[in-house]
């Protein structure tokens, strides 16, 4: 059995939610709560909550700059923003901040339930197809941005990603939150993508975009 918890500020497909997994014999929803301050005023370790549905906008506020406090309960828990927001900008934010997975709430409850199992089964991650596209896309090479010099400089794919995220302002920690690689993972492709670009700073790879 898995225990979950569902942060939505919807009552109606809260407690549907919650109803729904209350009948499951492999996925128990053992906390609903509508906001993620009382995620962390009844969160208790011995709930053992190893994943945690999480809607982007709770009360019309974006709930994407709480999941560091989520995680600070949950460190070892999936985060997966249960949303009807689809936008690039929103999804890679999410992702940047914690979150492991991104599903639309077109996503019937059956359906729920088995990507859940799969997931905390170590059988792939819980991203909606038309979310995966968006994600491709976002990272798709566009030739007009690359200049010749990095086409030659033999860039990999995961470099030619932090190349964009540095240029897009992203730090260190959002980065390897979003690879899903350490810090020190980070600062060796860094290493390699500035000695690959002759350059030794993020100010050489953005003049290098001009």
């Amino acid at each position: 059995m898995y225990n979950i918890a569902i942060i939505e500020d919807d009552l109606v497909l809260r407690k549907g939610l919650s109803d729904y997994f209350s009948q499951s014999k492999l996925v128990d929803c053992v906390l609903a709560v509508d906001t993620v301050e009382k995620f962390a005023k009844y969160h208790r370790d011995f709930l053992e909550i190893k994943l945690i549905l999480l809607d982007v906008m709770l009360y019309g506020q974006s709930s994407i700059l709480s999941i560091p406090l989520i995680l600070q309960r949950e460190p070892n828990a999936e985060i997966v923003i249960f949303t009807i927001i689809e936008d690039s900008e929103t999804i890679f934010q999410a992702l940047c901040n914690g979150a492991t997975g991104y599903l639309l709430k077109t996503t019937n409850f059956e359906q729920l339930e088995e990507q859940i199992v799969a997931n905390l089964s170590g059988e792939g991650a819980l991203v909606s197809p038309a979310v995966a596209k968006k994600i491709i896309k976002y990272f798709a090479p566009q030739a007009p941005e690359q200049s010749v010099n990095e086409q030659d400089a033999g860039l990999s794919e995961k470099e030619g990603i932090i190349v964009k995220l540095l240029r897009d302002g992203s730090s260190y920690q959002e980065i390897a939150n979003f690879l899903g690689i350490s810090l020190n993972g980070v600062r060796y492709h860094v290493k390699n993508v500035y000695r690959k670009l002759h350059i030794k700073s993020r100010g050489g790879l953005l003049k290098k975009n001009r």
